[in-house]
C-alpha cells in the first residue's frame, strides 16, 4: 500500500502542475483520503466506481484543491546520511532483538537458505520504506506479515544513520529510498513477465521498479461514474417531457396562421397551374365535379374504361399486290418448265449417267454387259463422267425450275393466308356487306387450283373482295383516330389525377393544422393544473442533479489526467537511463564474446514500449531484447536498469537482496567486479546478501586485504529446533592474506603459511590475469614429472621475470616485483617454501618453521596484495 501511496503522491505532484478545474484537483484529494478502500475493489462489476461515487458526493466540495505534499525531490540531493545501526525483533523470523552494525562501506550478510536474510532486508524495507513489497504482493496485512509467527507480534525496527557527525533514526520514505532496494524477487518477475505475451509485458517496467501495484491500482477504475451517478433527475426528466409538449403546443398554436396562409399559397398557385385566371374551389369543382354536374376526371376515366375498336389492318393494296406476286413467280415457272420439257430426253442420260458413276467404285467389268474394262472399246464410267459433265446447264435448269415452283407455291399460300384474314376481319367489321357479296368459300389450306374461282373470267370475285377491303380499311382509318384520342385523353387524365392528388395533399396538410391547433390549445388550457406537483418536485430535485453532474466532470477530468501519467511513468522512470544501463550490462557480461556485448540500448519511453538493442557485431540492426535475451540475459538487463536508477538518484546506499542468485553463474564473476572493482559504487554503501558461499568467498579474496579487513560480515546459521535465527556478527574473514597475518601474530607459524598458500596462489593468478592484459601474459613453468602440479616457487619466478620487463610503465608493479623478489630470496630449498610448494596436506615435519622466514613470507604477501591494488586502480 505504501507503494501506491507514495506513487499516487507523486501524481498529485505532478498533477499541481497541470492546467485543470479545481474539482479535478479535489477528486484527486478525495482518492488519496480514501487510498486504502478504493485500492481494495478494482474495475470488476463496477466495484471501484460503486464505491468512489457516494464518497464523491459526500465530501468532493469539501476536499482541498492545493497539493501541501513533501516538496522535497531528488534534486535536492538524499537525505539519508550513512547507515549506522538496525535494531530488529520481535519481527518476522526474529524472535529476540538484534543489532545489526551497518557503519561499514560493505555489509555482506550471508547464510543458507532459510536462515533469516529475507528477514533482515525486509526490516530495512520496513525501516526505509514503510513497507514491505513482498506482503503487498501476498495481499497479507502488513501488521500481520510482519509478526514474529510463534509470539504473534512485532516490534517496528529501528534503523539509524549519520550525517554531519549526529546520529538520527531514519523515517521511512518509499518515494526517497525505494531506488535503494534491488531485490531478487523484482529481477525474477522481470524475466518471467518478459516471457509472456505483449498484452502482459506492458507490466514489465512496473514491475522491475515496483509500481506494478500503482499500475494494478489505476487500471481499477471504471471508465466512468454515470451509472452510480443521478445526471438528469427522474421528475426533471418527466416535466421536461411534459414542457417540451407544452412548448410544442404553445409553438404550434403561434404557427398555425403562417401554416394555413402556406397551405391558402399552396392552394392558389394549383389554381394558376390548373386555369389561370379561376379560383381554387371552382378548379376543385371542375377537376372532381358536383352532386350537379359530373367533373372533368371523371368523364375522362369513363372515356378511357371504355373498350377502344379494333384495327384489322386491312388494305386493297396489299391483296392486289399479293395477287400480281403470285401472277409473276407464276410466269417465272412456266417458262422453266417448258425449257426443262424441250430437254427431257437429256435428263434420261443425265440419270443414266448418275447411275452408272455410282456403280465406278471398285468397279472392274461394264456395269451392263460384264465386259472387262480392259477389253471394252470405251470405259463406260469416263463416259458417264464426260456426260454429267456436259449436262451440268441442264442441272441448273432443273434447280431453276424446283425453286420458282417453290416461290409459286409460298406467293400463293400467302395470297390465301391474307384472304382469310380479309374475309374474317369483314364477319366483324361488316358482316351485311360480306353476306351481300356471296364469296366463294376458301379451302382449308393453299393447295389445289380454288384461285380460279376468284380471278378467272371476269373476276367478280375477287373484286367483291377488294371492296369488302375497301370498307374495312375506312373502319381502320377511323379506329386510329378513335386511338390517338384515346393517347391524349390518358395523358390528359394522368395530369389530371396528378392535380387530384395535389388537391389530397393540401386537404390532409389544412385538416392536420386545424387537428394540431385544437390540441395544443387544450394542452396549455390544462398544464399547470395538471403538473403542480411535478414541478415542485423537479425544483427540490435540481441542486441534487447539478451537483452529481459536477461530480461526473471531476472524474472525466481527473481518470484522463492519472491514465496518463502511468503511460508516461515508465518514460519517467527510465529517462537517462539508456547508456549507463548499456554500460552496467557489458560489465555483467565482460566474458561474453565482443560480439555479443551491446552497442546501443534504447529503453521504452511509453508503457507498451519495447526494449530495443543493438549489438556490438550487428551495428544498425535493432532486435527486441525480450525476444533475443536469454533469461539469464534478460535479468542482467534488469539488473543493469535497476543499479543504473540506483547511481542516477544519488542513492547513498544500494541494497542488493540476494540477487546474485537470481543470476546464472556465468555471470556473477562480472557481476562481483562491476559492484566493486570498476568504481561505479564509490562513496556508496553496499549491503548484499547472498547464500552463495562461495561468491562471497571470492569477493573477500580478490577485493584486497585493504578492503576485506574493513567490510562488515554477518553470518545467519540455521537453527537447532528451537526456531530462533542465529546470527555470527563476527564471522571469521574469507581473505587469506588476512588470515596469515593473523595466523602469525598469534605466532602460529604452520596455519599463517597454510593461509599464505592460497593467498599466493589467488594473488599471482590475479597478477598473471593483469599482465595478459598489458603485455604477452605467456610463461614457461617446468614440471618435475608428467603428474606433477607446477611449483609456486617456479610460478613465482617466471612472474618476477614477465613483470619485470615492464614494471616501469605501471604504477604499482614495482612494487609487485619487489614482494616476490623478497618471496625468492627465501631458499627454495627451504621447508617453508616446500610447504607452499605442497600444499595444505598434513604431514609430519622433523623441522620446526622459522618465524623470521614465515614473516617474511607473510610480509611479501601483503606487499603483493597492496600492488595488484594499486595495479588494479582501486
Amino acid at each position: 500500500m505504501a507503494s501506491i501511496r507514495s506513487e499516487y503522491h507523486r501524481f498529485l505532484a505532478h498533477l499541481a502542475q497541470r492546467h485543470v478545474h479545481d474539482d479535478v484537483r479535489r477528486l484527486a484529494h478525495l482518492v488519496l483520503d480514501h487510498l486504502q478502500p478504493l485500492a481494495e475493489v478494482g474495475a470488476a462489476r463496477r466495484g471501484r466506481s460503486t464505491r468512489l461515487a457516494p464518497l464523491a458526493i459526500a465530501h468532493l466540495a469539501q476536499m482541498p484543491v492545493a497539493y501541501d505534499g513533501d516538496a522535497r525531490g531528488p534534486e535536492n540531493g538524499p537525505a539519508l546520511g550513512r547507515l549506522h545501526q538496525l535494531e530488529v525483533g520481535p519481527f518476522r523470523g526474529f524472535m529476540r532483538q538484534e543489532t545489526f552494525d551497518l557503519s561499514h562501506d560493505i555489509t555482506l550478510v550471508y547464510g543458507a537458505n532459510g536462515t533469516g536474510k529475507s528477514s533482515f532486508c525486509e526490516a530495512l524495507e520496513v525501516a526505509m520504506l514503510g513497507s514491505i513489497s513482498e506482503a503487498q504482493a501476498k495481499r497479507v496485512d502488513q501488521r500481520t506479515y510482519c509478526n514474529n509467527a510463534r509470539l504473534r507480534r512485532h516490534v517496528a525496527p529501528v534503523l539509524s544513520s549519520t550525517a554531519a557527525g549526529e546520529a538520527q533514526a531514519v523515517q521511512p520514505d518509499e518515494a526517497e529510498y525505494r531506488f535503494c532496494f534491488i531485490e531478487k524477487n523484482r529481477l525474477d518477475d522481470f524475466a518471467r513477465i518478459a516471457a509472456r505475451t505483449p498484452s502482459d509485458q506492458r507490466q514489465l517496467i512496473a514491475t522491475l521498479f515496483g509500481v506494478d501495484q500503482f499500475s494494478e491500482f489505476v487500471r481499477g477504475f471504471n471508465p466512468s461514474l454515470d451509472q452510480d451517478l443521478m445526471l438528469a433527475g427522474v421528475q426533471a426528466a418527466q416535466l421536461a417531457q411534459r414542457r417540451l409538449r407544452l412548448a410544442n403546443s404553445e409553438q404550434t398554436i403561434a404557427a398555425y396562421p403562417q401554416k394555413i396562409a402556406a397551405v391558402e399559397g399552396l392552394e392558389q398557385a394549383l389554381a394558376q397551374r390548373m386555369s389561370p385566371g379561376a379560383t381554387y374551389q371552382a378548379c376543385v369543382d371542375w377537376l372532381l365535379g358536383t352532386p350537379q354536374q359530373q367533373g372533368r376526371l371523371p368523364y375522362v376515366q369513363a372515356q378511357l374504361d371504355a373498350n377502344p375498336p379494333a384495327i384489322h389492318e386491312v388494305t386493297q393494296a396489299r391483296l392486289q399486290a399479293l395477287l400480281a406476286e403470285a401472277y409473276r413467280v407464276q410466269g417465272l415457272w412456266q417458262a422453266s418448265s417448258a425449257q426443262l420439257a424441250a430437254r427431257a430426253g437429256e435428263v434420261s442420260y443425265a440419270k443414266l449417267y448418275e447411275a452408272v458413276q455410282a456403280l465406278a467404285d471398285g468397279a472392274t467389268a461394264c456395269p451392263a454387259c460384264g465386259t472387262g474394262l480392259a477389253a471394252v472399246a470405251q470405259d463406260p464410267f469416263a463416259r458417264a463422267r464426260m456426260g454429267l459433265e456436259q449436262l451440268a446447264q441442264l442441272a441448273v435448269l432443273q434447280q431453276q425450275e424446283a425453286g420458282h415452283r417453290t416461290q409459286l407455291s409460298e406467293a400463293v399460300r400467302a395470297l390465301w393466308d391474307e384472304m382469310r384474314r380479309v374475309v374474317a376481319a369483314a364477319g366483324v367489321a361488316c358482316p351485311a356487306e360480306s353476306q351481300a357479296a356471296g364469296l366463294p368459300l376458301l379451302p382449308p389450306t393453299s393447295a389445289g387450283n380454288w384461285l380460279g374461282g376468284w380471278v378467272n373470267g371476269d373476276q367478280r370475285a375477287w373484286q367483291a373482295l377488294l371492296r369488302i377491303a375497301q370498307i374495312i380499311e375506312g373502319f381502320d382509318a377511323q379506329a386510329r383516330d378513335v386511338h390517338a384520342q384515346r393517347g391524349a385523353m390518358a395523358q390528359e387524365r394522368d395530369r389530371l389525377q396528378q392535380h387530384q392528388l395535389e388537391i389530397e395533399r393540401l386537404r390532409t396538410m389544412r385538416t392536420t393544422a386545424d387537428q394540431e391547433l385544437a390540441a395544443a390549445r387544450q394542452t396549455v388550457a390544462q398544464f399547470d393544473d395538471a403538473n403542480r406537483g411535478l414541478i415542485q418536485a423537479a425544483t427540490d430535485e435540481m441542486p441534487v442533479v447539478v451537483h452529481h453532474q459536477r461530480v461526473k466532470a471531476a472524474y472525466d477530468g481527473f481518470l484522463p489526467e492519472i491514465q496518463a501519467y502511468l503511460t508516461a511513468l515508465p518514460g519517467v522512470l527510465l529517462q537517462g537511463l539508456g547508456d549507463q544501463a548499456r554500460h552496467l550490462y557489458n560489465a555483467f557480461n565482460r566474458a561474453d564474446p565482443p560480439g555479443d556485448l551491446l552497442h546501443a540500448l534504447w529503453l521504452p519511453v511509453a508503457e507498451n514500449g519495447k526494449i530495443e538493442v543493438e549489438f556490438a557485431g550487428e551495428p544498425g540492426v535493432r532486435y527486441d531484447a525480450l525476444i533475443v535475451f536469454s533469461e539469464g540475459h534478460i535479468k542482467c538487463l534488469g539488473l543493469a536498469i535497476l543499479l543504473a536508477k540506483n547511481l542516477a538518484q544519488g542513492c547513498p546506499v544500494v541494497i542488493f537482496d540476494d540477487v546474485v542468485n537470481a543470476i546464472d553463474d556465468d555471470h556473477r564473476d562480472g557481476i562481483w567486479r562491476t559492484f566493486f572493482e570498476d568504481g561505479l559504487l564509490h562513496g556508496k554503501q553496499v549491503i548484499l546478501t547472498s547464500h552463495a558461499e562461495e561468491f562471497l568467498h571470492r569477493i573477500q579474496q580478490e577485493l584486497g586485504v585493504r578492503r576485506a579487513a574493513a567490510i562488515k560480515r554477518y553470518k545467519f546459521l540455521p537453527h537447532q529446533g528451537e526456531h530462533e535465527l542465529r546470527v555470527d556478527s563476527d564471522p571469521p574473514a574469507k581473505n587469506y592474506v588476512l588470515l596469515a597475518q593473523q595466523a602469525l601474530a598469534a605466532d602460529e607459524k604452520r596455519e599463517a603459511l597454510r593461509q599464505a598458500r592460497p593467498a599466493l596462489e589467488s594473488l599471482t593468478d590475479r597478477l598473471w590475469t593483469w599482465l595478459g592484459r598489458r603485455a604477452d601474459g605467456r610463461i614457461d613453468i617446468k614440471l618435475s614429472g608428467p603428474r606433477a602440479p607446477w611449483e609456486l616457487n617456479n610460478k613465482c619466478t617466471k612472474l618476477r621475470s614477465a613483470v619485470e620487463r615492464i614494471a616501469a610503465q605501471h604504477a604499482g608493479a614495482p612494487d609487485a616485483v619487489g614482494a616476490l623478489v623478497r618471496l625468492l630470496n627465501v631458499s627454495g630449498t627451504s621447508i617453508e617454501w616446500g610447504y607452499l610448494n605442497s600444499g595444505v596436506h598434513d604431514a609430519q615435519r622433523d623441522h620446526e618453521f622459522d618465524r623470521a622466514t614465515v614473516r617474511t613470507v607473510v610480509e611479501a604477501v601483503t606487499a603483493l596484495d597492496a600492488a595488484l591494488d594499486t595495479l588494479q586502480n582501486r
